[in-house]
């Protein structure tokens, strides 16, 4: 076969690949299939150069690979391609496990992101703070990777170690750090009176069971006083959307959580779901820009039902729905065929939760530039100095009438 002949052949089965991956994406009506076609064209002639101009002879199966990787990560940070290789490795091991490192991350313009670090995990007691940039894993640029494939090689056995490069918020220079991996403990919620009747709620995860959790804690509270609730979600990320429905159905006796719906997928409303006893009590949920996923959906559904105030600043915006799709050829595509959006209607992906009061955080006084100053404290929510938290108990106080 002459190499003209063979370029051919794989220039057209790579324009089959992209028709296939696009016209599921695009749809069938004329409009967008001329578009579809104009579009395979450019990628056709652009394949075609690159074989027979580029400096060396290209490895096009490298390029086709990346070219989809690119496509669905234009889409969003969380659509994946797995070649037929690294489909089989997902399908032994889906969860990469058991040991990881305790980071919820998000890519933003091409930037692997920390959005959340579970309290009391190695990433923690590592330095690794919201905000950091992860640069490389190993030698992997994150970059090249999808969000996905980033975790998977954060995770891994229990006791062994990952080589971490970070580029701190506070500076430009990547560090590298060691991490250890460790079988995480799901945090559990924390609760107390932080003045006289007001109950504080902290929950770290969305995790199963959470909303049972929450549920007993708000009853110790009620049965020691409280008149007020304060919910934390601060720096909340990750679990599961089912918790965040019951948790969201403690506080409201109806009404809509947020709602599932797609280009090919029906809309699937989220309802409340009351118990026997729904906690009538004052509500102020609090979030930040670390605050993602099932815990952007309770507090959309406590603002979106007017049952309570959420203080503090815009949630990062997590909230899509994955399928696996698998192709001819064994590679399979993890796409995001759905998103969740918030009784007002809006995607929580593309728009966060904004706040109803914006409270933002206090501003750190050390230096950037000074080493000495830098700390890898965790950050304390709840605690006296916490003015996010004061914000949020003054407006649960009765408003005083104005003077006539």
């Amino acid at each position: 076969m002459s190499n003209r002949v063979r370029a051919l052949l794989i220039t057209t089965s790579c324009v089959v690949i992209f028709y296939v991956v696009l016209g599921g994406l695009l749809g069938k009506n004329d409009t967008t299939g001329e578009k579809t076609y104009r579009n395979l064209g450019v990628y056709s002639e652009v394949l075609s150069r690159i074989k027979s101009d580029y400096v060396t002879e290209p490895d096009l199966k490298k390029v086709t690979g990346g070219a989809i990787r690119g496509l669905l990560e234009a889409l969003d940070p969380y659509s994946t391609y797995f070649t037929p290789q690294e489909y089989q490795e997902y399908l032994k091991r889906p969860d990469a496990g058991p040991a990881s490192v305790g980071i919820f991350l998000a890519k933003r313009l091409g930037f692997a992101t920390v959005v959340s670090v579970l309290p009391g995990s190695p990433a923690e007691k590592a330095g690794v703070k919201p905000g950091d940039l992860i640069d490389r894993v190993e030698n992997s640029p994150t970059r090249e990777l999808s969000v996905i494939q980033i975790q998977r090689l954060l995770n891994g056995s229990a006791g062994s170690t990952v080589a971490v490069t970070l580029v701190h918020e506070a500076r430009g220079d990547p560090q590298k750090v060691e991490i250890t991996r460790a079988v995480l403990n799901d945090p559990p919620v924390v609760s107390k009176m932080v003045e006289e009747g007001v109950g504080y709620i902290r929950v770290a995860s969305f995790n199963k069971g959470k909303a049972a959790e929450i549920a007993a804690k708000v009853k110790e509270l009620t049965a020691a006083g409280a008149e007020k609730i304060v919910l934390d979600l601060r720096n909340c990320a990750g679990g599961e959307t089912e918790e965040a429905v019951e948790t969201a159905s403690l506080f409201l006796e109806k009404g809509l959580v947020g709602y599932l719906q797609g280009q090919r997928y029906p809309r699937q409303d989220l309802n409340a779901k009351p118990p026997s006893h729904v906690c009538p009590l004052p509500l102020a949920v609090m979030i930040n820009q670390s605050t993602a996923g099932p815990s952007e959906l309770v507090a959309s559904a406590v603002e979106g039902n007017k049952r309570g105030e959420v203080v503090g600043v815009r949630s990062f915006g997590v909230g899509v729905y994955q399928k696996m799709i698998t192709m001819d050829d064994g590679s399979a595509l993890l796409l995001s065929v759905a998103k969740y959006y918030g009784p007002d209607g809006k995607s929580i992906q593309d728009n966060g939760v904004t706040p109803s009061v914006v409270e933002t955080p206090a501003e750190d006084s050390a230096s950037a530039d000074d080493e000495d100053n830098e700390t890898t404290e965790p950050e304390h929510f709840g605690d006296k100095d916490d003015q996010q938290l004061h914000k949020a108990i003054e407006i649960l106080k009765p408003k005083s009438p104005k003077a006539a």
